[in-house]
């Protein structure tokens, strides 16, 4: 991926004054990712996150998708290393161009989805309520519906098919057009927010 000129401003925006304990050469740290080496993404991660996420979040102007789309680019930077040319820009620049293609992606998909046929979804719970083994019938029932209609819809179709339709991560990947990581991620968080709300 080549770094644009937007990209170029934004990692100079971002960086000029930082004032971070250790100065991170990114040259090097992509070289090593794409030797495999995971902790030079973290180190990366340590340095950029914060200014590449309100970066995506100007983009998407959600801020669950901007975590997602960190997610997503940070995945691509370690698979992709190997592709970076410092014959066509900088390493920073390069980094900054994924997180902002990326964003850009999400917010495309974004403008396009219909909301992952919430009505089906949610009927399809209703009719299969026994599956979540919710022990109280009909307060817990309506909870749970509560629950699951407050999430952004995705994550809430990446539950329901995983729970009730008995779907693997991969297929939810594929049907809803996100990585397999962001899939387990969503499954996770939101399990783990459902139980704390029906507890």
């Amino acid at each position: 991926m080549r770094p644009s000129g937007v990209a170029d401003s934004q990692a100079e925006q971002h960086g000029a004054g930082s004032a971070l304990p250790d100065r991170l050469n990114y040259e090097a740290a992509l070289l090593e990712c794409a030797a495999g080496r995971r902790s030079a993404v973290g180190r990366i991660h340590a340095h950029e996150a914060g200014r590449l996420r309100e970066v995506a979040r100007r983009i998407v102007r959600n801020q669950d998708r901007a975590e997602d789309v960190i997610h997503d680019a940070f995945a691509q930077i370690l698979r992709d290393a190997g592709n970076f040319d410092p014959g066509r820009g900088s390493a920073r620049a390069w980094i900054y161009a994924i997180v902002r293609n990326t964003a850009l992606k999400t917010l495309h998909r974004a403008a396009r989805e219909i909301a992952v046929e919430d009505d089906k979804l949610l009927s399809l719970c209703d009719q299969q309520q026994d599956v979540v083994q919710a022990p109280s019938r009909f307060a817990e029932n309506a909870l749970l519906r509560s629950c699951l209609e407050e999430l952004e819809p995705r994550r809430r179709a990446s539950l329901i098919l995983a729970i009730i339709d008995g779907r693997t991560h991969a297929e939810i990947a594929q049907y809803l057009g996100v990585p397999i990581g962001t899939v387990k991620a969503w499954i996770r968080r939101e399990l783990i927010a459902l139980r704390e709300r029906l507890e």
